[in-house]
C-alpha cells in the first residue's frame, strides 16, 4: 500500500497512464494464450501468474481454495494474507454438527412455517433467481450429511439514494444450522476501514500537493457483483442445504448451495482473503492504492487521471473475469464510500454522512421507535449503519449510544416481539436527535499535516486525583516548545466523597475540559493520565463501569461540537507531574518545571459540582 500511495502521489498522471496501459495490454495477450477460464471466481491460473510475476506470495491455500472449492468446516485460515489469531478447534466436531440435524431440520421447518406470507414469497424468489443462476441445485433426497441451513431475508433500506428504496438480501442462518459452530477462524479478518481510507486519501493528498500545490484529487470505486456467491465451496464432507417453503404449494423444498453463502461464518474469511489479494494486484500492478472492505473497493487519485477507473475494471473483469457491478462503478471529487461522503481538499480530507443518508436513518429510527421492537437481525443491521455514521464523528462520540444496539442484536432468537425498554429507547432518541439536528457533529475534516510542529498552538494535559483532590496541568506547543503555563489544585466536593478512585480520575479531566477548553473551538490537545481504566474509557469512547457511561458519552459529545481534537495515552505516576495539585500541596507552585513557573487557576465550585453529577 505504501508503495502505490507514494507512486500514485508523485509520479505524473501521464507517467502513470503509460506504464498502466503497458501493464494492461501485456496481461491482455498473455490472457489469450492460456488455456479457457474454468470453474471458479476469477481466470486462476492467470491470476497466479500475475500474482508471481509481481512478487505478490502468500496466495497458496487461497489458489487452492479457488479451483478445488474453500472448506465451510474445520479451522480455516489464511496466515499468509492475514495475521493469524489465537489457537484454538472448532466449538463441535463435524461428527457433532451431522448428528444433530434431525433438530436442527425440525427446529428451522416450524420457523419457515411460521414466518409471514411476505417473507416466504422474498425467499423463494431467491431461491428461483440462484437456481437460474446454478449457485444452488435443488435435491429430492439430502444425503446423510447434510447440513440444513433456514434461508431469511433481511430488508435494508438504501437511503442515501436519491429515491431510497429497500433491498433484499437473501441470509442463510449459519446459527440456527450450527455450522458456524463447527468452524474456527484461524486469522482474522482484517479490513481497510473507513479510518484507512481516510489515511490513505490524506497522504496521497499531501504527497501530490508537495510536488503540485494546484493539485486536486477525485476518488474511484466499485463493487463486486454476488461477491460471496463468485466463490465455490466444498461439498464433499458436508452438503450444505437451503431449506425453503414454496409459498404457491406449500412444500419444503432443500437446494445444495454451491457457492459460499451470507451467513455462514467460513465464508467471510474465504471471501475476504480473495478480494484483499485482488486489491494488492492492483496496487502492485496498476500503482493504485487500492483499498477493499468486503465487496466495496476504493482508491484516491488525481482528479485528471481520466483512466484510473477503467483500468481497473479491465485489469479485473476483462482480464482477470471477475465480475462487478458495472451501474455500482463511480468516480468523483465527492465521492460516496460505505455510507459516508469523502471530499479530498488541499486543506484535508472531509469525511461526511449525506444529508439523504441521515434523513433515512432518522426515519428508520422513528420506525422503530413507534412501533416499540426491535429484533435481533434489525438490530444488527442498524448497528452497522449506525456505526459507519459514527465515522464521520470526531473521536468515540456515539460509541455509547451504540451499546444497547449491540446488545440487542446479540440477544436469543424467538419470534416474540422484542420489546425497546428504557436504555435502547433512550440510546435511539439520542441517535434521532443527534442526526435531525446536529449537522456539523457529522462533519469532520482530517486536515493534511494533523501534527506538523510550529503551526498554531497545541496543548498539552495531564490529570490526577486522590481521594480528596482533584489536579490537572496545561502546557501549550508554541514554534515546537513546550511550555506549562497553568495548573488548578481542588479538593474533592462533598457529593463525591464515595466515589472510587477511577471516578475521581474521570471528574479531574472533565473538569480541566472545561476549565481551560470550555470557550475554545477547532483545538488540539494531547492528553495524559496514569490510570488504565480512564484511559480505556476514554480511547475507547465506552466502559463497562455503567455509572460512567454516560459521563463518557457526554464528554466525547462536548468535544464533537467544540471541534476539539484530543490524543489520549498513559503516563507513569511516578512522571505525572499533576500528581501534586491533585493532593492540594500548593507548595508546589512554587516549583518551576523545566525553568518555568506555571500560575494557579482557580475552579469554580460548580464546575466540579456538575462533573460530579454526571458520574453519579
Amino acid at each position: 500500500m505504501t508503495a502505490a500511495i507514494e507512486y500514485c502521489a508523485t509520479t505524473p498522471v501521464q507517467e502513470t497512464q503509460r506504464m498502466r496501459g503497458e501493464f494492461l495490454t501485456r496481461w491482455k495477450k498473455r490472457s489469450l494464450q492460456l488455456p479457457p477460464l474454468g470453474a471458479g471466481p476469477c481466470h486462476v491460473d492467470l491470476l497466479e501468474e500475475m500474482l508471481r510475476d509481481l512478487d505478490i506470495r502468500g496466495a497458496d491455500a487461497l489458489l487452492r481454495h479457488l479451483r478445488t472449492g474453500c472448506p465451510m468446516s474445520g479451522v480455516v485460515g489464511y496466515e499468509e494474507i492475514y495475521s493469524p489469531g489465537p489457537p484454538g478447534e472448532p466449538e463441535i466436531t463435524e461428527e457433532e454438527l451431522l448428528r444433530r440435524q434431525p433438530d436442527v431440520l425440525a427446529r428451522s421447518t416450524q420457523a419457515i412455517r411460521a414466518d409471514s406470507l411476505t417473507n416466504k414469497e422474498a425467499v423463494w424468489r431467491s431461491v428461483r433467481r440462484e437456481l437460474e443462476a446454478g449457485f444452488i441445485v435443488e435435491l429430492r433426497n439430502p444425503p446423510a450429511n447434510t447440513v440444513y441451513m433456514r434461508r431469511f431475508v433481511i430488508r435494508q433500506v438504501k437511503s442515501d439514494e436519491h429515491v431510497p428504496r429497500v433491498k433484499e438480501r437473501a441470509c442463510d442462518d449459519g446459527r440456527m444450522s450450527l455450522i458456524n459452530k463447527a468452524v474456527r477462524m484461524a486469522t482474522p479478518v482484517k479490513l481497510d476501514t473507513v479510518d484507512v481510507y481516510a489515511e490513505v486519501c490524506r497522504r496521497v493528498a499531501r504527497g501530490a500537493l508537495a510536488r503540485d500545490p494546484r493539485a486536486e484529487f477525485k476518488s474511484v470505486g466499485l463493487d463486486h457483483k454476488d461477491a460471496y456467491r463468485q466463490l465455490h465451496a466444498r461439498n464433499d464432507r458436508l452438503c450444505r442445504c437451503v431449506v425453503a417453503e414454496d409459498p404457491a404449494t406449500g412444500r419444503i423444498g432443500f437446494f445444495r448451495m454451491e457457492r459460499l453463502s451470507f451467513g455462514e461464518a467460513a465464508a467471510v474469511v474465504h471471501y475476504n482473503a480473495f478480494a484483499k489479494v485482488l486489491a494488492r494486484v492492483v496496487r502492485k500492478g496498476l500503482k493504485l492504492p487500492l483499498c477493499q472492505y468486503y465487496d466495496d473497493f476504493a482508491s484516491p487519485c488525481q482528479a485528471s487521471d481520466g483512466t484510473a477507473l477503467a483500468d481497473v475494471l479491465e485489469l479485473l473483469q476483462g482480464i482477470l473475469h471477475t465480475s462487478f457491478n458495472e451501474d455500482k462503478t463511480s468516480e468523483g471529487h465527492s465521492f460516496r464510500h460505505l455510507g459516508l461522503v469523502f471530499t479530498i481538499t488541499s486543506r484535508g480530507v472531509e469525511v461526511a454522512i449525506s444529508a439523504p443518508r441521515r434523513r433515512g436513518l432518522v426515519q428508520m429510527l422513528k420506525g422503530v421507535m413507534a412501533r416499540d421492537s426491535l429484533s435481533p437481525g434489525e438490530a444488527a443491521s442498524l448497528a452497522g449503519k449506525l456505526g459507519f455514521a459514527t465515522s464521520a464523528l470526531f473521536g468515540r462520540v456515539g460509541r455509547v449510544p451504540l451499546q444497547p444496539i449491540f446488545r440487542r442484536s446479540n440477544a436469543s432468537t424467538t419470534f416474540a416481539g422484542f420489546k425497546l425498554g428504557g436504555d435502547l429507547e433512550e440510546a435511539l432518541g439520542w441517535w434521532v436527535r443527534t442526526l435531525a439536528e446536529d449537522e456539523q457533529c457529522f462533519r469532520r475534516t482530517v486536515p493534511l499535516n494533523p501534527i506538523r510542529p510550529g503551526e498554531g498552538t497545541r496543548y498539552v494535559l495531564l490529570t490526577d486525583a486522590c481521594l480528596f483532590g482533584l489536579g490537572a496541568v496545561l502546557a501549550t506547543i508554541t514554534e515546537g516548545v513546550v511550555v506549562a503555563v497553568e495548573y488548578f489544585s481542588h479538593p474533592v466536593p462533598r457529593e463525591g466523597a464515595n466515589l472510587q478512585i477511577h471516578h475521581l480520575e474521570f471528574v479531574a479531566v472533565a473538569v480541566a475540559f472545561a476549565l481551560w477548553f470550555g470557550d475554545k473551538d477547532d483545538y488540539t490537545v494531547s492528553v495524559w493520565v496514569d490510570n488504565d481504566i480512564i484511559l480505556g474509557s476514554l480511547v475507547q469512547g465506552r466502559t463497562r463501569a455503567k455509572e460512567l457511561r454516560t459521563a463518557v458519552h457526554l464528554f466525547w459529545e462536548r468535544l464533537a461540537r467544540s471541534r476539539g481534537n484530543a490524543w489520549f495515552d498513559r503516563v507513569p505516576g511516578i512522571d505525572n507531574i499533576a500528581d501534586l495539585p491533585s493532593r492540594l500541596l500548593h507548595a508546589w507552585a512554587g516549583v518551576p518545571i523545566r525553568g518555568i513557573l506555571p500560575r494557579r487557576r482557580e475552579v469554580d465550585q460548580r464546575v466540579a459540582d456538575a462533573a460530579i453529577a454526571e458520574v453519579l
